[in-house]
């Protein structure tokens, strides 16, 4: 009788478990039905199992740096070695000439490796450093998190995708679906894009390099000889200017004229009052 009372109760509970089993398993399953109410958070959590791994301290490395040389052109040409041997790549060049100098700028593209070597070999060609700066922005943080939300919308889009497949029902569930997952893949591209920008960033520094040349001053050469003929209709312009300005200035004082005229008129009558006086 015991071993009868025995066999009940686990008979229960074992009836009572995968009674259990098969209500979340429906619940599970009533959840996947409903695709359009799967929604992704820019704070929905990830183990710390699928989560990538921290990297080292990714870092924009930026130079900004001026000096004076003795000759431009030599040391363009010198600067554009160095820049060969590091493995670097110039993105801009500015030549410049003014009455007192010629200036070059260049903005250099270089791997964060042979940052410092770069900016080493560039001293040779100075005779006189106006300013070196050199900042740094660590970008480990968004680096990481931007991989985190990335996997995590990855994975949420393969959810929806396998619903839509498999679950969807009606068309308007479908509609629905489709329409999240356009949501979604823009959400991933923009992530996936801003991950290609950091790590083109990490792995290629910038110098912005400006070099000058001191030169005796010497005046700006008339670079246009204006025509015979372009110059004589700008004389008829300007005596044309110069009539209307007189004629402007004319009406504009014509009461001083007008007491003159008025004063000359009665000269001999002013005179006569002033003797009589």
């Amino acid at each position: 009788m015991k071993y009868i009372q025995l066999a009940t109760i686990l008979l229960l509970v074992a009836c009572g478990g995968k009674e259990k089993a098969e209500r979340q398993k429906v619940q599970a399953l009533a959840a996947l039905d409903q695709p359009p109410a799967i929604r992704v958070s820019e704070n929905e959590e990830v183990s710390a199992a699928s989560s990538p791994q921290a990297p080292e301290n990714f870092i924009f490395k930026t130079a900004n740096y001026k000096f004076q040389v003795e000759n431009v052109d030599r040391s363009t040409k010198n600067i554009e070695k160095l820049v060969g041997v590091r493995q670097a790549t110039v993105a801009d060049m500015n030549l410049t000439s003014t009455s007192a100098e010629i200036s070059n700028s260049f903005v250099i593209r270089i791997p964060a490796k042979s940052f410092e070597l770069l900016l080493d070999d560039l001293n040779v060609e100075s005779i006189f450093t106006d300013y070196k700066r050199v900042s740094t922005q660590d970008v480990t943080e968004e680096y990481v998190d931007i991989q985190t939300r990335l996997k995590t919308k990855k994975e949420v889009r393969d959810r929806i995708e396998e619903i839509l497949k498999s679950k969807a029902k009606t068309v308007e569930d479908v509609l629905k679906a489709e329409e999240q997952l356009g949501v979604l893949q823009e959400e991933i591209e923009s992530k996936e894009g801003r991950l290609k920008y950091l790590q083109t960033r990490i792995s290629q520094s910038t110098i912005n390099l400006e070099i000058y040349q001191k030169v005796d001053y010497k005046d700006r050469p008339e670079v246009y000889e204006k025509p015979f003929s372009t110059k004589i209709k700008e004389g008829l312009n300007n005596g044309w200017n110069l009539v209307t300005t007189m004629a402007l200035f004319v009406v504009n004082i014509w009461p001083l004229i007008l007491l003159g005229i008025l004063i000359y008129w009665r000269r001999n009558w002013i005179r006569k009052m002033f003797t009589k006086q």
